[in-house]
């Protein structure tokens, strides 16, 4: 068999999920407007805005160049690593170059934006060409394609063919910028190597020219066997000359190279050198700089920081590059040295020639300085027509950049995702409306149930009254809206059993009034006589449920004076009394109703007694005590009123003479019922406690805030009076019980 805790556990989940469904059922037309909002704004903004066409294209990108085999030209290589040719794409030169070649500044769909007024600025102002590089780059975005040497670029404006032919655009100046770029350094050695080469054909004649005298001159003959190794040494001293004269024109090319490049440009072979390094790291950061630059301005602190790392890491590699250049020229300066050397070991060679008197030495040392100079002069043509071709390549592609794909023509917008908008905007909308509809009902800080007050005091929960509108609860959105409201603000719901003010008069109705409804109809049926009036009523059963509980909950006889009270104002005491009197009195109980709300008296308008003497006769004049109880047309249910409004109602509840009426009544009724004013509002019901045996506190779901009921909790016990538990009146039943208990409402309804 199962046991109650095991029903409890298993049933656990599902009670929840009834709660949150309650909630939701409570605040539907909060959710629904909140998501018809979400889905409108968004629906109308994909609509509405202006739809953004995205070009695409693709560039391929090799480590190494491979079709020029100038190893000596291409030993310094400006752009080794792909990444720095990604991001020449984002480059603020590159981006001006095209906005200057293709006039992008005439252009009312890329310039119209960036001008406050209708016409577009001049051309020439520097803040509006910034503004331009600035927008151009924005605009493009670099995708590396996972696994290849691809990289995707693509550009976005709200016209497809200017985005196409922009983005081609700035291809074809890409290309452009790395050719030039790339062989800036071959042009420079080509006209290096033509002065060179003029100035060894210069030498060569005129070495020819005095070889030829020479030979004339002194009949040359062969050479003897004495002189064959001086001519040898002075041929590999002429030699090893040509060689270093060839060292120190390459040094002095590769110094030339280093000093026309940038500190992004210098080259390392070693991957992990500080030189590389730096390089990397300053790339990632004008990436980096060059993104947010998008989204941010220069002056804001995160762009500035970025932009003084991004300085620090260009001056740490700007030193590099100066250590480099320094190397260079060192080497140079070492070439030249050796080459100045060996040019005076040949003079030396060749004036001991001269000293030895041999003509032949001195013929056969210039032939061999001849052929030197020749072999000099047929290497240098060799490199001269290499860096000739290199530095005439301008008009092909780079040796290592290829366009794969140019940009297309987009035929739909990327942004704004109708489809996609909508679809968001519906999960944003329910799942905004399922939390605003949570949210709000935790916000609302107010007793809803006998669980609240359980958690929220040490009293019990004498029973709990029904709200009357219980079906029609939240059907109204104006009804939803302004419960909403009352609950941000701060300010208490209307009373939801019914009951409403017009000035000092309550209209009791079984239902919220409707309008257009007849006075007579059953809805106006005064509330505070439910008890007699709809016996078979789920309100009339509740209060003969607290009935009951009054009646086995203490000895007869122990407990008979009751001040019942509430923590604020219109809670339903005054009904709970009413009703709680009748139904007393139905079960044989001979019961008094003290009407001792001095300030607000009720009681007399609800049982429709009016005249006679009343509470404030007897406690102000000499009246008899038994001239103050008058019947009501229930069977033992008899009244005593207020009377007149007292000046002081404070100190007739005090008085001597209010301790002889309860002791009177105490001996002709079983149980006396006392109409007390709110408990927070004044301290009438305080200043009673001496008279009474015990308090019940009345509050009202969703409108007592449960700061008040605690607040209420401490008054009570600091005056050390007994408080037999508290009444909770118009509860929503789906809230309190869940599921059966309004199959219960529904079977139990009158007809």
């Amino acid at each position: 068999m199962m046991t109650e805790a095991n029903i409890s556990t298993r049933n656990g989940p599902l009670i929840s999920a009834q709660h949150y469904w309650h909630i939701l059922l409570k605040w539907k037309w909060t959710s629904l407007f909140f998501f018809l909002i979400v889905v409108g704004s968004i629906t109308l903004f994909s609509f509405l805005v202006t739809p953004i066409y995205t070009a695409r294209g693709s560039v391929w990108i090799e480590d190494q160049l491979n079709i020029l085999p100038f190893a000596d030209v291409q030993k310094f290589d400006p752009y080794s690593a792909p990444t720095t040719y990604s991001q020449l794409l984002l480059s603020r030169s590159l981006a001006a170059k095209t906005i200057e070649k293709h006039k992008l500044y005439e252009n009312p769909i890329f310039a119209k934006n960036l001008s406050k007024g209708k016409k577009l600025p001049d051309p020439s102002d520097p803040v509006f060409r910034e503004r331009l590089i600035e927008n151009l780059i924005k605009n493009i975005s670099l995708r590396p394609v996972s696994g290849t040497r691809l990289l995707e670029v693509t550009f976005t404006a709200s016209d497809p063919r200017f985005a196409s032919e922009t983005l081609n655009a700035l291809f074809d100046e890409y290309l452009d910028f790395i050719v030039r770029q790339r062989y800036v350094a071959s042009e420079q050695a080509t006209q290096f190597l033509k002065n060179q080469i003029t100035a060894v054909r210069a030498e060569i004649e005129e070495s020819e020219k005095k070889l030829s005298d020479y030979g004339s001159a002194k009949n040359i003959l062969p050479l003897t066997t004495a002189e064959t190794p001086t001519i040898t040494r002075f041929s590999e001293v002429n030699k090893a000359l040509t060689e270093a004269t060839i060292e120190r024109i390459k040094k002095f090319d590769y110094y030339n190279q280093l000093k026309s490049g940038t500190p992004a440009d210098l080259s390392d072979n070693s991957k992990d050198s500080p030189a590389q390094k730096l390089r990397e790291q300053y790339t990632t950061l004008s990436r980096d700089y060059a993104k947010r630059l998008a989204t941010l301005r220069p002056e804001y602190p995160e762009m500035q920081r970025l932009k003084s790392e991004l300085d620090s890491v260009k001056e740490t590699l700007q030193n590099e590059t100066d250590k480099a250049v320094s190397a260079a020229y060192a080497d140079y300066q070492t070439a030249l040295k050796r080459e100045e050397s060996l040019r005076g070991l040949l003079e030396q060679l060749r004036n001991e020639a001269f000293k030895a008197n041999s003509s032949t030495i001195v013929y056969n040392s210039l032939r061999v300085e001849l052929d030197n100079k020749k072999a000099l002069l047929e290497a240098l043509s060799k490199r001269q027509s290499e860096t000739d071709v290199s530095s005439r390549l301008t008009g092909l592609e780079g040796t290592n950049v290829w366009i794969v794909d140019r940009a297309n023509l987009p035929l739909r917008p990327t942004s704004p995702n109708k489809r996609k908008n909508v679809l968001l905007g519906f999960l944003v909308g329910l799942a905004g409306g399922l939390g605003l509809a949570i949210g709000i009902e935790y916000l609302n800080n107010t007793v809803k149930t006998s669980k609240d007050v359980t958690n929220s005091t040490a009293f019990p929960t004498l029973g709990v009254v029904p709200s009357f509108d219980v079906e029609t609860r939240s059907k109204s959105p104006r009804s939803e809206f302004t419960r909403l409201v009352n609950i941000i603000s701060g300010k208490h719901e209307p009373e939801e059993a019914g009951t409403r003010r017009k000035g000092d008069v309550n209209i009791s109705v079984t239902n919220a009034s409707r309008p257009g409804r007849p006075s007579d109809e059953p809805y106006q049926k005064k509330i505070e006589m439910i008890a007699s009036r709809q016996p078979q009523s789920i309100q009339a059963e509740s209060y003969r449920s607290i009935r009951t509980t009054l009646l086995v909950s203490s000895p007869p006889g122990k407990i008979k004076t009751i001040l019942i009270t509430s923590p604020l104002a219109r809670e339903g005491k005054s009904a709970t009394i009413s009703n709680l009197g009748i139904t007393l009195a139905q079960a044989n109980k001979r019961v008094v109703i003290v009407d001792a709300d001095l300030r607000k008296p009720k009681q007399s308008r609800i049982f429709g007694i009016n005249g006679g003497w009343g509470l404030t006769h007897f406690v102000s004049s000499f009246v008899d005590a038994a001239d103050l109880v008058r019947p009501t047309e229930f069977p033992n249910l008899f009244l005593i009123s207020s009377g007149p409004v007292p000046a002081s109602p404070i100190e007739l509840l005090t008085s001597e003479k209010m301790d002889h009426l309860t002791a009177f009544l105490k001996r002709s009724f079983d149980y006396i019922l006392f109409d007390s004013p709110p408990l927070l509002a004044v301290s009438d019901a305080l200043a009673m406690g001496p008279l009474i045996d015990a308090i019940i506190l009345v509050v009202r779901g969703g409108r007592t805030p449960i700061p008040a009921l605690k607040q209420a909790q401490q008054r009570i016990e600091a005056h050390k009076l007994k408080c037999l538990g508290i009444i909770l009146n118009g509860v929503n039943l789906v809230e309190q019980d869940g599921y059966y208990a309004k199959q219960y409402y529904q079977y139990s309804k009158p007809e």
